[in-house]
């Protein structure tokens, strides 16, 4: 029986190289993505673009492309040029996605980080790109600018007041020269930098990941003008900012609210705004679609629901399936360093993450190298058909990383005889729960310094509901006694974000399963954990 797929992937026997179909070319390739969105905003002007569920605030095209255009005009006031960085580090509000549609108009690109990220993160990213010009909320104020102390960029609040201090609404005032504004042409080209965004690579801390204006502008969108879509994924995340992209570029309505995401809240949203389109992490996915408040009358608006983000159930899949009879649903393989790489709405095949999204290629590589074909595992390398910009600041983890123009993010996979990809094993180390990222071994060096563990191996143990959990492995010291609950309270003590929380609990063991080398095996490692103590949901 063939495989579903939205798109065809194709293979060559004689290269062994995967490819998805050609990816459209619409713009010329030297175009800049806020000439696209310029052009875009100005053809549907009455197009209701944005919603904020908050406080009711509705933006149209017209809105949008008048308050992007006043606060481009301040930056050439501010002296801005292409070579600035400008950084947003916010909640979800009004005013977000008009800095950042600015920014595109003016081609000053800008570095968005997570607000929620911890003191010592955001320092260390913003030190990369030191922006000039800091979008932030007012309830922030004193943290961001103690981080950014020595530079001292401009601080211009987006919510709340602080004294003293520009807010976004003396910048978004009626401009003189708005009328006569056009977006600024590329200086050296298609393969400028448009955004710097965040990911979690091979050293283990978060990395300023480079996308040109050439990359951007190729992203492809599934939804049309007349969706309204919601996802509470924020501008700092690669899912969000895609969805920025096309919301800007293809114009339907988008839902955003600063409410933290749960069932009933999406629930809410979906019937009040009729959402046709939701964009969710594996986690929210399971929350919507396991709450006994999810009814198909509930869902009847939306026609597509799109998971991204981290492994999920076939039976989840299977179970959005029959809330929504006539809806697509998918999830996807993606990262920040490439966008969308495949996409799966075949809920017959276990595990599978799908086809080749248009213009992706991959192959599949041996330990010694060697090119593999169907069904044979190995390390998975990706060609987006594009100029990777890399890592700023970064030059060893970008060649590393980028191998003769194929990314290599260290993911194991195979792919099958119907030419879908499954991948067998996560990242290198890197876990995430609830749509953070995190490092085992920033736990495990936390639960070393108690006195009686000899050793600790900290594992990601699938949580059906929001992604790898973290559990703790340990081989106590000869003679000592310690219970799981002070190994849970200790990390509770000394890291205060709840994703980095022994959330699956700690076992006790005489040994790690280790290969040849020495070296423990993760894998296997929580396989261990996961057979003597199984996570119940």
């Amino acid at each position: 029986m063939p495989t579903k797929a939205i798109f065809p992937t194709f293979f060559n026997k004689e290269t062994k190289i995967w490819s998805g179909p050609p990816r459209p070319t619409m713009y010329a390739q030297d175009t800049s993505i806020g000439q696209i969105i310029y052009s875009s905003l100005r053809c549907w002007p009455t197009n209701v673009i944005q919603i904020t569920d908050d406080d009711g605030t509705v933006l149209t095209n017209a809105d949008m492309l008048a308050y992007a255009t006043r606060i481009a005009l301040f930056f050439k006031s501010e002296g801005l040029t292409q070579d600035d960085r400008v950084g947003i580090i916010a909640n979800s509000s009004t005013f977000v996605i008009p800095v950042a549609t600015a920014c595109f108009f003016q081609a000053t690109p800008f570095h968005a980080v997570n607000y929620s990220r911890e003191p010592a993160i955001v320092k260390g990213l913003y030190e990369v790109t030191k922006p000039k010009i800091m979008f932030i909320d007012g309830s922030d104020y004193e943290r961001i600018k103690e981080v950014t102390q020595e530079w001292s960029p401009k601080l211009i609040t987006l919510t709340g007041k602080v004294e003293g201090v520009t807010s976004i609404e003396d910048l978004i005032k009626p401009h003189p020269a708005e009328k006569i504004y056009v977006p600024a042409t590329l200086a050296t080209g298609g393969d400028q930098i448009a955004v710097v965004l965040c990911s979690s690579g091979t050293s283990g801390l978060p990395k300023a990941v480079a996308l040109s204006h050439r990359h951007i502008a190729s992203t492809n969108s599934l939804c049309i003008s007349t969706d309204v879509l919601y996802t509470s994924a924020t501008i700092d995340w690669m899912t969000g900012f895609s969805i920025t992209v096309v919301n800007l570029t293809c114009g339907f309505t988008r839902i955003i609210s600063n409410k933290t995401f749960s069932a009933e809240t999406a629930l809410y949203l979906i019937n009040k705004y009729k959402v046709t389109c939701l964009a969710m992490a594996p986690w929210q996915a399971y929350e919507l679609y396991t709450s006994p408040l999810a009814t198909p009358e509930k869902l009847a608006s939306l026609n597509m629901s799109f998971v991204i983000g981290g492994w999920i159930s076939l039976a989840l899949l299977r179970k959005a399936q029959e809330l929504m009879p006539k809806a697509l649903v998918m999830f996807s393989y993606g990262t920040t360093e490439t966008g969308v790489v495949t996409i799966n709405i075949d809920h017959g095949l276990e595990c599978s993450v799908g086809r080749l999204a248009p213009g992706m290629r991959i192959k599949v590589l041996g330990e010694d190298g060697q090119q593999l074909g169907v069904n044979q595992t190995g390390e998975v390398l990706i060609d987006i058909g594009l100029k990777w910009e890399g890592y700023l600041a970064n030059p060893a983890d970008t060649a590393a990383t980028l191998q003769d123009g194929w990314i290599n993010l260290g993911d194991l996979g195979y792919f099958d005889e119907d030419n879908n990809l499954y991948l067998v094993d996560r990242k290198k180390d890197l876990l995430k729960y609830k749509s953070k990222h995190y490092w085992p071994n920033e736990i495990e060096q936390i639960i070393a310094e108690l006195p009686e563990v000899e050793h600790v191996c900290v594992v990601g143990v699938r949580d059906a509901r929001y992604g790898d959990a973290a559990g703790a492995l340990i081989i106590r010291k000869e003679g000592a006694e310690i219970e799981e609950q002070k190994i849970i309270d200790h990390v509770a003590q000394r890291v205060v974000v709840d994703y980095k929380q022994l959330n699956a609990g700690a076992i006790f063991v005489e040994k790690f399963p280790k290969n040849a080398n020495g070296k423990v095996m993760r894998s296997q490692a929580r396989d261990l954990f996961q057979e003597i103590k199984p996570i119940s949901f």
